[in-house]
This record gives structure tokens, C-alpha cells and sequence, in this order.
């Protein structure tokens, strides 16, 4: 399971289509998230105002062998602390200017970096591979994900689907639904996607699928399994990466749009 357990329970509750029950249940899970590592399934249950039966059913539904996995994820699950370094977890509200401004420097410096990397990069040329393949794909945890929504509706409004992953289906899975020779576009800023993702990056060469990734320089050997790098970004001390992520999504599609906007 790649997906982020805060992520699913915010899908949840922004489908309209939600049914009432389901909506319950994740919306106490969230107001309770901090707990759930420690409750029993009946505490939990209780705090959600469901019986621990439904608890149960939910979890199963969304992918979880039961409770119990349920709450190892959520034991698991990435803070919002640590996307920060030392100076903003130990900073005080007076602290925050000089934060502020180090991470505007930095935000600056790697949009700088990626125009000078993209340099080297022939955006027309994977362009064309997205435009001439039997499908594309977007792949990535979390922000990137988000990224992805918004390539693919950019792309659309170029006529090119893009395929992402639901929270119903895994990554293999639409990896399996992709027709060979396709192209699979990967957004990792530091390589992560890359490292826990070994099968999927199996399969993609099995099915001899074009790999483009935009990440982070960092010389991985894993980056010998992928076919197009495009560097995006040098500092990700404290998010920075990710606004040089839609940076360089944006200079992608603008060359797409560019390419073949008739």
C-alpha cells in the first residue's frame, strides 16, 4: 500500500458520494489521528460513533488486512515535522523572518538550478514521447501526487490522457493496465518513490516502458534503471523541492503546449 492513510481519509470526506457512515468514520479517524496508534479498535470505534464492526468492515474495504494493520500505518505514518530541519522545528514565532528568508533564497536558487540543468535536458524530445506513446502515466508519493493531478489536466487540455493511480488500485496495478512501449513519468524529489518502489520499476521494464523521472541530484545508482532524469531542485532542507517540482512540471508542459497545441 503506497498511499498515505491522512490522504485517504481527506478523499474520503471530499467525495460527495460519501455515504454517510463512511464519512463518520473518517472524519472521527482524522479528528482522533494522533490516537489511533494507541486505541483499541472498540476506543476508537467509540470515538468515530460507529460500532467497532463497521471499524472493522471500513479498514478492510480501503486495503488493510484488519485493525491491526491499520494501526501500524498510522504508527508509521510521516509527521509534518519532519519535513522540516532543526531551524523550523526548534523556531519560535519571533524566529520565523530569517526562516522565511532562507527559504525564499533557496526557492530562488533552484529555480535558478533548473533552468540551468533543464539546459541539458531535451524537454522537445520527451515531450515527443509523451505525445507519441500508446499511453502516459504519473507516478509519486504525496506532493507529487498532487502534481500529477495537475499535469494531468493540463495535459488533457492538450488532448494527451494521462493515467494516475486511484486509491482503490496499487501502482503494479496500473503499470499492468498501461500497454507496452508506453511512457511513465516519475516524480520523486529525493528519490524515495525510486527506493520503495522496486517492483514497479521491474515491471515497467518488463514491459518495456520509457522511465522519466524528475528528482533531486544526488548520483543514486538507482537512477541506472531510468531512461530520462531531469534534475529539479538543490536544496529540499525545508520543502523547497516542491515548489521546484511544479517548476519544472510547468516548463514541461509549456513545452508540451508549445509542441503541440494545434
Amino acid at each position: 500500500m503506497t498511499y498515505n492513510v491522512i490522504s485517504l481519509l481527506l478523499n474520503i470526506l471530499n467525495k460527495s458520494n460519501s455515504n454517510k457512515v463512511e464519512y463518520a468514520i473518517a472524519e472521527g479517524l482524522l479528528k482522533n489521528f494522533k490516537s489511533i496508534s494507541d486505541a483499541s479498535i472498540h476506543e476508537m470505534a467509540e470515538l468515530c460513533f460507529v460500532s467497532p464492526s463497521s471499524l472493522s468492515r471500513f479498514v478492510k474495504k480501503h486495503g488493510f488486512t484488519g485493525y491491526g494493520q491499520f494501526k501500524q500505518k498510522c504508527r508509521e505514518e510521516i509527521d509534518i515535522e519532519v519535513d522540516y530541519s532543526n531551524n523550523v522545528r526548534r523556531a519560535e514565532h519571533d524566529d520565523l523572518l530569517p526562516v522565511f528568508q532562507n527559504y525564499t533564497n533557496n526557492i530562488v536558487q533552484n529555480l535558478n538550478y533548473n533552468l540551468d540543468m533543464l539546459q541539458k535536458v531535451d524537454l522537445a524530445q520527451i515531450c515527443g514521447l509523451i505525445h507519441d506513446a500508446p499511453d502516459v502515466a504519473f507516478l509519486g508519493l504525496e506532493f507529487a501526487n498532487i502534481i500529477g493531478q495537475h499535469f494531468q489536466v493540463k495535459l488533457a487540455e492538450c488532448n494527451r490522457f494521462v493515467h494516475l493511480k486511484h486509491f482503490d488500485t496499487t501502482d503494479l496495478e496500473l503499470v499492468d493496465s498501461l500497454k507496452d512501449k508506453s511512457v511513465v513519468i516519475i516524480g520523486s524529489l529525493e528519490g524515495g518513490y525510486l527506493y520503495r518502489n522496486q517492483d514497479v520499476l521491474r515491471r515497467l521494464k518488463e514491459k518495456q516502458i520509457t522511465i522519466i523521472a524528475i528528482t533531486m541530484e544526488n548520483h543514486a545508482k538507482i537512477y541506472r534503471d531510468i531512461d530520462y532524469l531531469i534534475f529539479c531542485n538543490k536544496f529540499n532542507s525545508e520543502t523547497e523541492g516542491r515548489i521546484s517540482l511544479l517548476h519544472t512540471i510547468e516548463l514541461l508542459i509549456m513545452t508540451y503546449f508549445v509542441n503541440y497545441k494545434y
